[in-house]
């Protein structure tokens, strides 16, 4: 619970007790405390210091909030003067001063709600032209304020008003003002606008001062049209037309007008309200999907949000500098589309096995164990030393690229051959040969090709997801991100322009989130080194280099804000 200071403050409860000390007799005293005893405003001739309040000839009443106290209320009379004597007035004092509790708390308590429900309440992603086929709540508002502010009606200021998520209190969303701005968000406090709303009709009101549900509330209004919006059972808000000019009056044509074009803000509201929750919904489920895949190998957690972050920092980078990207635009559809792809460039990998996956070695210890065994039997056999040998085995198992030393001792021990009860064995078989001659990393070519087909995965899994009204090329994007301008890359060998820009930029982050993270063939690598790779990689052709050259140039500024976390969508219009 906040301090009473917060609720009753001090400048406003001296003023408040200096007038209320007139209800006493002279020599009176008033005081409010707070719930440590400390005081924030008096009135009034002070007791003696050390005095033990409220005394014989005075009284204490608490202000409290929900049942908790904040403070107190200290009412003290004169000498001649009894607490019962005192009590009416007290009393009339405290009740006022808990009123004013009570409503500034209420005050607070709404303002917080309608903030929080208006972070909530992010607006839709993408608009449709026009009122009946937007998409966008801020949009049909921005439209309808555009056309009521146009010649067709004579009005001087117009807002719609919506209600909040809980459906309890009005928020303006929009508004336009011709000649001034008055303090038009005061009017969905009004009875007038209460009754408009609980009727559900729209009305035209010529002279509010002559309206007794119109008590001033905004002074200088003369005249006003009020339309409910409407969907399907429920009370969305209100459009609402006013002037301050008594000779600009609104007719029934104006009504009519106003009714239509209420109708169908109606409907595309709810229709907008409805997207939002489906792309909330959708949202949710592209985000579970994507951590699944990277929650199959703690070693890959959190990396398809990191591409999607670094991804959208690159691109609307590109997209500001006009010296290096020139031909980059990028509008908040694509950045938002970029994100997604950026978010689901891995699913795929929930086609390959688990085993390929989390492969750490080129051959499973169990299996470098029998090598063991082998060469134990080798040595005891030919009086040679096998642990040095066998321990070199170990480090070629780990190792991510082999030395032409390393290749040597494999190819020996393919030819050491052992006699086992008149049956003759190689220490190391032909398959363990070629597991172990794997030149990079720990896969074999056929579980390499495994891994190179999660691309297509990619793209027969989401193909049947409905994203492509919204983002056209996501499909597209995921599916060529592992592509290189040299044509080098896969599944389709892609070269130069033949490949989405947004596959470049995916193509960048990853490989750069890939290398500065640990992996089970390899350790992770320091930006310095991480950012020299995409720089040869740029060199041969593989990368665009317009685009590394500005990533290596900005990495700081993108770290920290990837590290910061991004919104949850870029641009203007995010869900939240």
């Amino acid at each position: 619970m906040k301090p009473l200071r917060k609720y009753l403050r001090p400048a406003f409860l001296r003023r408040h007790l200096d007038e209320a000390l007139a209800l006493l007799e002279s020599g009176s005293y008033l005081a409010v405390t707070d719930d440590v005893g400390e005081v924030l405003a008096q009135a009034g001739q002070a007791p003696a210091e050390g005095s033990e309040l409220p005394g014989p000839n005075g009284l204490g009443l608490d202000l409290a909030l929900e049942g908790t106290v904040l403070g107190r209320l200290t009412v003290l009379g004169n000498e001649q003067t009894s607490p019962d004597s005192i009590a009416p007035q007290a009393r009339f004092i405290h009740r006022s001063l808990q009123e004013i509790l009570d409503r500034e708390s209420l005050r607070r308590a709404l303002a917080d709600e309608t903030l929080d429900q208006y972070r909530e309440a992010a607006l839709m992603q993408r608009a449709v032209v026009q009122l009946n086929s937007s998409m966008k709540v801020q949009e049909v508002v921005r439209n309808l304020l555009d056309e009521c502010g146009s010649s067709v009606f004579p009005a001087e200021y117009g807002m719609i008003f919506l209600k909040d998520g809980t459906l309890e209190k009005f928020q303006c969303l929009g508004s336009f003002c011709q000649v001034g701005e008055p303090a038009l968000h005061a009017l969905s406090d009004s009875r007038l606008f209460r009754e408009i709303m609980e009727h559900g009709k729209g009305e035209i009101i010529n002279d509010l001062s002559q309206d007794e549900r119109w008590q001033d509330e905004i002074p200088g209004l003369a005249t006003l049209l009020m339309i409910p919006l409407q969907a399907p059972r429920i009370a969305l808000g209100a459009l609402v037309l006013a002037s301050s000019d008594q000779e600009k009056t609104f007719t029934a044509a104006h009504l009519k007008k106003a009714s239509t074009l209420a109708s169908v803000t109606g409907v595309a509201m709810a229709n907008a309200y409805h997207f939002e929750q489906v792309q909330q919904i959708l949202m949710a489920l592209v985000k579970a999907m994507a951590t699944a895949i990277d929650a199959r190998d703690r070693l890959t957690a959190g990396h398809s949000q990191r591409v999607a972050q670094y991804a959208v920092n690159l691109a609307t980078r590109a997209d500001l500098d006009q010296s290096l990207c020139p031909q980059v635009n990028f509008e908040d559809t694509d950045l938002q589309e970029l994100f997604y792809a950026g978010l689901l460039h891995d699913v795929g990998k929930i086609g390959v096995r688990e085993e390929v996956l989390t492969k750490a070695t080129r051959l499973p210890r169990p299996h470098l164990e029998l090598i063991g065994l082998r060469l134990a039997l080798w040595g005891e056999l030919t009086g040679r030393q096998w642990q040095d040998v066998y321990a070199r085995f170990e480090i070629i198992n780990k190792a991510y690229e082999l030395s032409e030393e390393d290749q040597a001792i494999i190819h020996r021990f393919c030819q050491e051959t052992l006699e086992v009860g008149g049956a003759t064995l190689t220490i190391l078989t032909d398959d363990e040969r070629k597991r172990l001659l794997t030149p990079r990393g720990n896969l074999t070519p056929t579980e390499w090709d495994e891994i190179k087909r999660h691309p297509q995965e990619s793209h027969r899994i989401l193909q049947n997801i409905p994203f492509t009204f919204y983002f056209p090329n996501i499909l597209n994007i995921i599916l060529q991100h592992h592509e290189r301008l040299d044509g080098t890359g896969y599944p389709s060998g892609l070269a130069g322009d033949d490949i989405l820009l947004q596959s470049r930029i995916l193509a960048i982050v990853d490989v750069y989130d890939s290398l500065r993270r640990d992996r089970h063939y390899k350790k992770a690598l320091s930006q310095e080194m991480a950012l020299t790779i995409l720089q040869q990689e740029s060199r041969l052709g593989k990368l665009d280099t317009p685009l590394v050259e500005l990533f290596c140039r900005d990495i700081l500024d993108i770290e920290k804000a990837v590290g910061q976390g991004l919104p949850l969508l870029p641009g203007p219009d995010l869900l939240q």
